[in-house]
C-alpha cells in the first residue's frame, strides 16, 4: 500500500546527440518523460521538435515488404539500442530492395504472358503440323482460296455426301468429341457459293496468325523452344526472388527496428524542446529507488549535463504504484475508479482483500468456486491478467462454500463449518451489516491516515470521515451492538446522544474551528445552509452505506435460493433431463449470477468504501516506453 515518490530530473545536450542518446540510454528505462517547455521559464525561446513524418512513411513501407516476404516482426527494439543509418538512407535501402523484388516479379509476369499468348496462338496450328509445306503458300496461292477452320461433328456427314456436288476440295485434318477440324480449297469464282454451304454447316474459320513461318511443324517447335527459353527466365528469377528475400530478412528485420527507434524518438520529441544554441532539454521523472542509477549512467556519458529540480507548485508529479505479485492484478480496480496522488496511500492492498472477502461471502460455493479458479488458471496460462483475479475470487469462493457447506448449490454434501443461509437468514443479514461497518469504519480510518499525510487538519480531525465523525460512527454503532447482544446499552443513551451532537457541531462548524485554531487568514467555509445539507448528507450516507451491506446477506440466500431452484426443476425430469438441467444451471449461476456479484462487489468499494477515503486525482504514471508508443 505504498506510492514511490518521485524527483524531477532535467537533462541537456548537443542537439545532434539527441537520437542516439534518447535510442541508447532513455528508451529502455523505466521513467516518464515530462513537457520540458512546462518547467523552463517561458521567456526562454525553447521551441519543440518538429514530427518527421518520413518516418511512418518509411515503416510503412518496410511492414508491407515484410508481409511480402513472410517475416514475422514486432516492436521489440530491446535488442538494438543505436542508430546506425538516417531515415533517407533507411528509405534508400527499401527502395532497392522493393525495386529488385518488383523486376523480377514483372519479368516473371512478362514471361507468363509471353507463355500463354504462344500457347494460344500455335493451339491451331499445332493440328496442321503432318501438312508437309509452308503455311503461308497456302494463302498465297493465285487461283485457289484456302480455309481452315472446325465444324461440328453432326455436320460432317452431310458435307461428306455434298463434296461431289460442291466445287472444292475437303480434308480432315483431325477430329475431337465435339468438333472435326478440316481444310478446304475452292476457286476464286466459286468461293463465295462455297463459304456460304460451309458457314451454314457452323463452320468457324481459323485465321492463321502472320507470324507463321514456315512448315507448320518447323513453327511449331520453335514456339516451344521459345516456351522454354521464357519458363528458364522465370526459374532463374524465382531463384533470383529466394535470394532476395534470404538477404533482406535480416537487413529487412534491422530496418524495421531501426525505424521503430526513430518512430519512439519522434513521439518523445513532443515533450523535448531545444534553444537557439542548438541545445536539447528533455525533463524526466525518475523513482526515488532508481535516481542513483540514473545518475551514474548519466555520468559517464560525454557531453551530457543534469541537474535534479524542483517541481512547480501547480505541477501533479504522476503516481506509481508498489504492490508485490499477490496484489498487483487488483491495481486495476484501483484504476477504474482513479489513480491515487502522490501523498495518499495507495488502497490497493486493502481493495484486493475486501474484493475477495464480498465475493467470497456472496458467492460461497466450493463447486463453482473451484470451476471460477480453473477459469482463473487457464487465463493466467493465456497470460490476461484478469485471471489473477479470479483466481484469488475462486479461492475465497470455495472458502466460504465449506463455511456454508455448499457444493455447486447442494447443501447435503457437506457439513457447514459456520452457517447455512437458508437456515439462518437473520444471522447472515446482521452478519452483513456487521462486515459493512467493519469496512466502513476502516475506510474512515484510512481517510484519517490519509489527512496526516497530507497535512489536513480539517480532514483529519474535523469532517464526516475524519476523526469526528469516526468516533460518533463508532460510538453509535457499537452502542447499538452492545444492545442487540446483552440488552441494554453500555454506556447511556442520553450520553450517546448528547456526544453525538456535540460531534455533529465540530463537524457543522469545522471551517470555523480550524480557522480559530489554526488562525487562518483566509476565508473558505461554506455558506451556513450549505453546511447544514452537508451533515445531513452525511447522516444519510452513513445509515445508506450500512444497509446497503445488508445485499452481502441478500446474495449468499439468493445463490442457495437459485440453486435449489434449479435442483427441484431438474426432478420433474428423466435422468438424462435431469443432469442436462443440473449442468445448464450451474452454468447459467456461475456466468450470470458470478457476473452480478462481481458488479456488487465493485459498486459497495466504489460507493460505499472509496467515497470516504479516496480521492483518486492522480495521474498514473507512464513509463517512456509506453509514451513512446502514443
Amino acid at each position: 500500500m505504498s506510492v514511490e515518490q518521485m524527483k524531477l530530473l532535467s537533462i541537456t545536450g548537443k542537439d545532434s546527440d539527441l537520437e542516439n542518446f534518447i535510442a541508447k540510454y532513455l528508451l529502455n528505462c523505466n521513467i516518464q518523460i515530462e513537457d520540458a517547455k512546462k518547467i523552463y521559464n517561458k521567456g526562454w525561446k525553447l521551441n519543440y521538435y518538429e514530427y518527421d513524418y518520413r518516418v511512418k512513411d518509411s515503416l510503412k513501407k518496410c511492414t508491407n515488404l515484410m508481409n511480402k516476404f513472410n517475416i514475422d516482426y514486432s516492436d521489440d527494439y530491446s535488442s538494438k539500442r543505436f542508430i546506425g543509418n538516417s531515415i533517407d538512407d533507411l528509405d534508400s535501402k527499401l527502395d532497392d530492395i522493393n525495386t529488385r523484388y518488383e523486376t523480377s516479379l514483372k519479368n516473371i509476369e512478362k514471361c507468363k504472358n509471353r507463355i500463354q499468348e504462344i500457347k494460344e496462338f500455335i493451339k491451331p496450328i499445332e493440328r496442321l503440323k503432318q501438312i508437309d509445306i509452308e503455311a503461308r503458300k497456302l494463302y498465297e496461292c493465285k487461283y485457289l482460296k484456302f480455309r481452315y477452320g472446325n465444324i461440328p461433328n453432326e455436320n460432317i456427314d452431310e458435307i461428306k455426301r455434298d463434296i461431289d456436288n460442291l466445287n472444292a476440295i475437303f480434308f480432315e485434318v483431325e477430329k475431337t468429341q465435339e468438333e472435326t477440324w478440316i481444310i478446304y480449297f475452292t476457286t476464286e469464282e466459286f468461293a463465295p457459293d462455297v463459304d456460304g454451304y460451309f458457314n451454314m454447316r457452323k463452320f468457324e474459320r481459323i485465321r492463321l496468325p502472320d507470324e507463321i513461318q514456315g512448315k507448320p511443324l518447323e513453327f511449331v517447335d520453335k514456339c516451344r523452344l521459345d516456351i522454354l527459353e521464357n519458363e528458364n527466365i522465370i526459374k532463374k528469377e524465382n531463384q533470383n526472388l529466394e535470394n532476395i528475400e534470404l538477404e533482406a530478412r535480416n537487413a529487412l528485420i534491422n530496418i524495421h527496428n531501426e525505424l521503430i527507434i526513430y518512430e519512439k524518438i519522434n513521439n518523445l520529441k513532443k515533450y523535448i524542446v531545444k534553444d537557439q544554441n542548438n541545445v536539447f532539454y528533455i525533463v524526466v521523472w525518475v523513482p526515488e529507488s532508481m535516481m542513483k542509477d540514473m545518475i551514474n549512467m548519466l555520468n559517464g556519458i560525454l557531453g551530457i549535463e543534469f541537474v535534479i529540480k524542483d517541481a512547480k507548485k501547480d505541477m501533479k508529479p504522476p503516481t506509481k504504484l508498489k504492490n508485490f505479485g499477490l496484489f498487483k492484478p487488483f491495481e486495476t480496480i484501483v484504476k477504474m475508479y482513479g489513480v491515487p496522488n502522490i501523498q495518499e496511500l495507495d488502497p490497493t492492498a486493502f481493495i484486493a482483500i475486501v474484493t475477495c472477502l464480498l465475493f467470497g461471502f456472496m458467492f460461497g460455493d466450493v463447486g463453482h468456486g473451484a470451476v471460477i479458479f480453473i477459469a482463473g488458471i487457464f487465463l493466467l496460462i493465456k497470460k490476461i491478467k484478469a485471471g489473477a483475479i479470479l483466481v484469488d475470487g475462486g479461492i475465497f469462493s470455495i472458502i466460504f462454500g465449506f463455511l456454508y457447506g455448499s457444493v455447486f448449490g447442494k447443501e447435503d454434501i457437506i457439513k457447514p463449518i459456520l452457517v447455512s443461509p437458508m437456515e439462518n437468514i437473520n444471522t447472515m443479514l446482521i452478519s452483513g451489516i456487521a462486515v459493512g461497518s467493519i469496512l466502513i469504519i476502516i475506510a474512515m480510518l484510512l481517510n484519517i491516515i490519509n489527512g496526516i499525510k497530507t497535512k489536513n487538519f480539517k480532514k483529519t480531525f474535523l469532517e464526516g470521515n475524519g476523526l469526528a465523525g469516526f468516533i460518533m460512527y463508532c460510538l453509535i454503532i457499537f452502542s447499538v451492538a452492545y444492545y442487540f447482544i446483552k440488552g441494554k446499552f453500555l454506556i447511556p443513551i442520553t450520553a450517546v446522544v448528547v456526544v453525538s451532537i456535540i460531534l455533529l457541531l465540530i463537524i457543522l462548524f469545522n471551517d470555523n474551528i480550524e480557522k480559530i485554531l489554526l488562525s487562518k487568514k483566509e476565508n473558505s467555509e461554506s455558506g451556513f445552509i450549505e453546511k447544514i445539507f452537508e451533515l445531513l448528507e452525511m447522516i444519510l450516507s452513513f445509515l445508506s452505506n450500512t444497509i446497503s451491506f445488508l445485499r452481502l446477506a441478500a446474495f449468499a440466500i439468493n445463490h442457495a435460493g437459485l440453486c435449489m431452484a434449479i435442483y427441484l426443476l431438474a426432478d420433474m425430469g428423466n435422468t438424462a433431463g435431469n443432469i442436462a438441467i443440473s449442468i445448464i444451471g450451474n452454468i447459467i449461476v456461475i456466468v450470470l449470477e458470478g457476473l452480478i456479484v462481481g458488479i456488487q462487489v465493485l459498486r459497495l468499494e466504489y460507493y460505499e468504501l472509496f467515497s470516504r477515503f479516496y480521492e483518486g486525482d492522480g495521474r498514473e504514471y507512464e513509463s517512456i516506453e509506453v509514451q513512446s508508443k502514443n
